[in-house]
């Protein structure tokens, strides 16, 4: 009786673990991006202003990271040697597209960068672009 008492509340509470990690996990058919923006390097000379400039450059930033995930990044890069040794190297990149149904998540000053989330439900994404079509 015991044993079974005991693997019981065993079962239990691996059950409690496991429904509280999958509630952390990001969901499949969502991306999720963070940007961010310094407040102190903002040109305003007003704090106020300062915070209102990097709270708009880091959602920019979040929807840029969005931009990059739904389709993808270019690369471009080059390098210059003489003799085998390495003078020069550049590397830029580049990503261009259009975010529909991106919801702010959470948006807040930490220290002196402000932060944005962004999340995308995919299937919303899907059916907006079949609709602006």
């Amino acid at each position: 009786m015991r044993n079974k008492l005991l693997a019981l509340l065993a079962s239990l509470w691996l059950t409690g673990c496991a429904g509280q990690g999958s509630a952390d996990a990001p969901a499949r058919n969502h991306l999720y991006a963070v940007g961010y923006a310094p407040i102190s390097l903002q040109r305003p000379a007003d704090y106020q202003q300062k915070l209102l400039h990097a709270m708009r450059a880091s959602r920019m930033d979040a929807y840029r990271e969005l931009s990059e995930q739904l389709g993808g990044v270019m690369i471009s890069s080059s390098s210059q040697l003489d003799s085998h040794i390495l003078q020069d190297g550049t590397v830029n990149s580049a990503s261009r597209g259009v975010v529909r149904g991106a919801r702010v998540v959470n948006s807040y000053p930490d220290g002196d960068m402000y932060v944005t989330e962004l999340e995308l439900d995919l299937a919303l994404y899907r059916k907006l672009r079949r609709d602006g079509q």
